[in-house]
């Protein structure tokens, strides 16, 4: 009898955690707006990545950030952000961009918005970016695929892998 109870009660714990653990939000979030315009196939728009805040492992707020591009975006030009300096380079996977504070990081609640002009794949499909953010020494990535941004809709905030929805281009 007390087997069964303390088996009963360590399942019934394992399921709690679990069910807490998958009720937590994510550490920080990066989110994709597309400001309203869709993204298609083989044109160019803009579009702007949020960091919602900082790392929850220290407190601190985000001192850089970096957006990985596959190789079927074909250019990516980062807009002017006040505080931060940015870069564009290629890599053997695609393109990166790095933006690096200039000041004192921002508070750890505090959004910070960096705006892009992109030209989309040729493609239609969903495809990801990758983002790492630091703050300090900590460090959050988030590479684990979910949904997609579309014009109304930003990347779903409480998954990890920022994703646009690149539609077909409109015909004439």
């Amino acid at each position: 009898m007390m087997r069964r109870l303390l088996s009963t009660t360590a399942v019934a714990a394992g399921a709690a955690a679990l069910v807490l653990a998958t009720a937590m939000p994510a550490s920080a979030h990066a989110i994709v707006d597309l400001t309203g315009k869709q993204a298609y196939a083989g044109k160019t728009s803009v579009m702007t990545l949020e960091i919602q805040h900082g790392c929850l492992q220290n407190g601190k707020g985000i001192n850089k950030v970096v957006a990985y591009f596959a190789k079927p975006y074909r250019k990516v030009v980062a807009a002017p952000v006040d505080g931060w300096t940015s870069s564009t380079k290629r890599t053997s996977k695609g393109r990166k961009v790095v933006w690096t504070l200039r000041g004192t990081a921002p508070a750890f609640g505090t959004p910070t918005y960096f705006p892009m002009t992109i030209s989309w794949p040729k493609k239609p499909g969903a495809y990801g970016l990758p983002v790492k953010q630091w703050c300090g020494k900590a460090t959050n990535v988030w590479d684990v695929p979910d949904g997609p941004a579309t014009a109304n809709q930003p990347s779903p905030p409480l998954y990890p892998l920022p994703q646009v929805r690149v539609l077909p281009a409109p015909t004439k």
